[in-house]
């Protein structure tokens, strides 16, 4: 009993530099009465991953699987594909939707959110008519 009184003690001082309610429910002990605040941090986590992780280099279009994302950022995320100058001319087909790859090599947006998010696309890539070799990878960026 003698440690608990200080220790209500101390609670309803600093409850006491707190307005009622700022972070939680308030305690009457005692006829003393104080606020117990909990605050926690979440950090932001993002990936994407695709089922696939090689595909044999004929022309046409190949299923990749599924794309997989999450992301937890408040405010949003974009899924970004990679891709090598070999890839020129072929097409990445998101949901039915082509998307070009442009003729240099580099990266093109494959999705986005404005908000945090749990999606799945189906993806295929098109080759062009010599099934030219080349890779793509993909990445998650929240903003």
């Amino acid at each position: 009993m003698k440690l608990i009184k200080p220790v209500i003690a101390v609670a309803a001082l600093c409850a006491s530099a707190l307005p009622a309610g700022a972070f939680g429910p308030s305690v009457n002990v005692g006829g003393a009465q104080f606020t117990i605040g909990l605050v926690g941090y979440v950090p932001v986590i993002c990936r994407a991953n695709v089922d696939a992780s090689a595909i044999a280099p004929v022309a046409g279009t190949t299923s990749l699987g599924m794309l997989k994302e999450f992301c937890n950022s408040p405010t949003g995320y974009r899924v970004i594909a990679d891709y090598s100058p070999q890839l020129a001319q072929a097409k990445l087909i998101v949901d039915g939707v082509p998307v070009p790859l442009h003729m240099d090599g580099g990266s093109t947006v494959v999705s986005q959110s404005n908000s945090a998010a749990i999606a799945s696309h189906s993806l295929a890539l098109e080759l062009p008519k010599d099934g030219q070799t080349g890779t793509i990878s993909f990445r998650i960026e929240p903003r």
